[in-house]
């Protein structure tokens, strides 16, 4: 988290909300925040199947 909050030039916190408001978006499905690793997990939103 500190990575992601660093490269993007936001706070932890910042970062988390603005992860919120992808996953409300529907840009992501999910997303984690490991605490004991300091890693972020997310899930990309599932892609339609075209219908033939």
């Amino acid at each position: 988290m500190d990575v992601l909050a660093r490269l993007c030039g936001h706070s932890p916190q910042q970062t988390g909300e603005l992860l919120d408001r992808l996953v409300a978006s529907q840009t992501l499905a999910g997303w984690q925040h490991d605490r004991g690793t300091d890693e972020i997990c997310w899930q990309s939103p599932a892609v339609p199947r075209a219908e033939h």
